[in-house]
């Protein structure tokens, strides 16, 4: 699941990085400093990774399941929240210190760059150490990783991913409704409750048609209905 848009809590939160180069900047200077800061940031991302092992925080979190060692209720937004993205997008390093810091945002947001540089493992442990501080999307990415990167799933690992994406979905993150209502109709299923499914599939609509969570619930619903037709 690659997620460009970012839930948290009830915000839909679309980063855009927007450069103001100046006129009188010639394309080479433009081309060294964007060549430099895509340097800077793979090192930092390199760096971010190792370091990971020196916390006791990460040690052995992926043993872990999302829906059990979430909070019973999703963190809410700080006031800061804004100057923490602004933070992540400027400054890898110092967003990753404001994760091992706590702050949820930060994690949720060093795992998507993480993820986006291909850095899997160390991806889904900051994926699970957002969704402990409370962040949906977090719990949601990391029971996607574990259906991505397990080979052999046990059935406690098999409850664990159902139950932490009937969470997010009561939390309303749109990408945990859809992974939730595929569950609900999972082949596994002896009987699929197709009925359920397409209730939780309304709330994967939240954020407009074009949300990716949203294009895989219409996906779903087609499916769905070809199921119920030859029922």
């Amino acid at each position: 699941m690659n997620k460009t848009t970012i839930y948290l809590g009830l915000s839909i939160l679309t980063i855009n990085v927007l450069t103001a180069c100046s006129q009188f900047k010639s394309d080479s200077e433009i081309m060294s400093t964007d060549s430099h800061d895509a340097t800077a940031e793979a090192s930092s991302l390199s760096f971010i990774a190792r370091d990971l092992k020196h916390h006791q925080v990460f040690t052995n979190n992926l043993n872990r399941c999302p829906a059990y060692t979430s909070p019973s209720q999703q963190t809410p937004l700080s006031n800061s929240y804004r100057d923490i993205i602004s933070t992540c997008e400027n400054n890898k390093f110092e967003c990753y210190q404001s994760c091992v810091g706590n702050d949820a945002v930060a994690c949720y947001l060093v795992a998507l760059s993480l993820q986006e540089a291909n850095y899997k493992l160390p991806a889904e442990q900051l994926f699970q150490r957002s969704c402990e501080l409370g962040i949906a999307s977090g719990c949601t990415n990391r029971a996607a990783g574990m259906l991505n990167f397990t080979e052999h799933l046990t059935v406690e690992q098999k409850k664990c991913i159902f139950s932490t994406f009937e969470k997010t979905c009561d939390w309303r993150d749109p990408w945990g409704c859809t992974m939730f209502a595929d569950q609900l109709i999972s082949e596994e299923n002896t009987e699929p409750n197709y009925k359920k499914a397409l209730n939780v599939l309304n709330y994967s609509c939240e954020y407009g048609n074009d949300d990716p969570a949203c294009q895989s619930a219409k996906e779903l619903r087609k499916f769905i209905g070809t199921k119920i037709k030859h029922k």
